[in-house]
């Protein structure tokens, strides 16, 4: 008989990959190892990537054609946050094992065949929706390198200290080699820090979509005495209390890095819609809509997910009313009103208690790149680049 799957599943492939990234405690057998290549990754990603698009343009900007200058931008915007939102994750990560921990416990509650399908559908989902971003985040990183190369030039024209790309083939393909290592590194990087709610909030939509068939069975079975469905009520009580543990583990990390990213993500739509529009050429203009692809990756989904969690909660608590309780005792009856209006508190995150995280305000954030690409047509600064 196959081993049921575990709900912990649906983070096997970004826990892997969080390990990768370098920011886990170094494992006993391969200590040296793994310690080198955080190193080598964390450096030339997370920390010197957006120095080096930085300095580059202070070193050689009006080397840079509008093009080239506007795909450095945007991607050094990017670059920035993914760096801040790798620090955020570096210093949280052990909460993405605590909820894990907690998804252990919800887990021993599943007893039925049904409710252990929608786990495995849930946790099959995740997965695929993890290995998606990868491919739609390499694809960017490859064929923005790929497009760079046949031009002949870098692809974001970093600074490097003793290469001049100019100068040589051999630094030409050096300082092509590190940026594209620097910028596959760091999309694999956003890729883990950008999944990870989606990951974790379906698979908690998977349990709460069990709970509510659970509270609508409330003192439905003939055989039970009074004090057993008055048992069973608390059980869901403390059920609902272990779902509330999960949310408040994962807010803290959820709430900085999706803060981070609704600061850039109109100012780096606004910049790439410039860039396809004035003054990409096929090359470019595929690579820039491929990034447009996954900066909307960044917030979207995960923005979706938490519009259709407010919604799982109201059905919790639709659940909870339509089950038997109108002839139970006294006690049940005050027990259950107190649980109902607890239910009818929907889960919410919130970016740094500022920005609630929905679909409405994601779109809020995203109608500003129109604004900044009408701001820039109505001064003319195209023409004068």
């Amino acid at each position: 008989k196959d081993t049921p799957v575990r709900s912990r599943d649906a983070t096997l492939y970004l826990l892997r990959c969080v390990f990768l990234m370098g920011v886990r405690k170094p494992p006993a057998k391969f200590f040296v190892a793994y310690v080198l290549w955080s190193f080598a990754l964390n450096f030339c990603s997370t920390f010197y990537q957006p120095i080096g698009f930085l300095t580059g343009y202070i070193s050689h900007l009006s080397e840079f054609s509008p093009g080239e200058f506007l795909t450095s931008l945007q991607v050094a915007f990017n670059a920035w946050s993914c760096s801040t939102k790798v620090l955020i994750v570096w210093a949280l990560v052990k909460r993405f094992d605590e909820a894990n921990n907690i998804l252990d416990e919800m887990d021993r509650r599943i007893t039925d065949p049904g409710e252990r399908l929608q786990v495995h559908r849930a946790v099959s989902l995740s997965n695929r929706i993890f290995f998606f971003f990868m491919a739609v985040y390499m694809v960017y990183a490859t064929n923005t390198f790929l497009s760079a190369i046949f031009i002949g030039r870098p692809p974001y024209q970093n600074y490097y200290p003793f290469l001049d790309w100019r100068s040589s083939t051999l630094h030409l393909a050096l300082q092509a080699g590190l940026e594209y290592f620097a910028m596959a590194g760091a999309c694999f990087q956003d890729v883990c820090v950008d999944c990870y709610p989606v990951n974790f909030i379906l698979v908690l939509r998977a349990h709460m979509s069990i709970f509510a068939e659970r509270l609508r069975r409330l003192g439905t079975y003939p055989s039970e005495s009074q004090e057993q469905r008055y048992e069973r009520l608390v059980e869901c009580i403390q059920d609902h209390k272990v779902i509330l543990r999960y949310v408040d583990c994962l807010r803290p990390v959820i709430s900085g890095t999706i803060f981070v990213q609704f600061l850039v993500v109109g100012l780096v739509l606004g910049f790439t819609l410039i860039n396809i529009v004035l003054f990409a050429n096929l090359g470019s203009a595929i690579a820039a809509l491929s990034f447009m692809a996954a900066v909307l990756l960044e917030t979207t989904p995960f923005c979706i997910l938490c519009n259709y969690l407010t919604e799982d909660c109201y059905k919790l608590a639709d659940a909870l009313f339509q089950s038997n309780w109108i002839d139970e005792e006294k006690r049940y009856q005050k027990t259950l009103m107190y649980f109902l209006q607890k239910l009818q508190q929907p889960i919410t995150f919130m970016a740094m208690n500022v920005f609630p995280i929905s679909v409405g305000t994601n779109i809020s954030v995203t109608k500003f790149s129109f604004s900044v690409f009408t701001l820039v047509k109505q001064m003319n600064i195209a023409e004068k680049l």
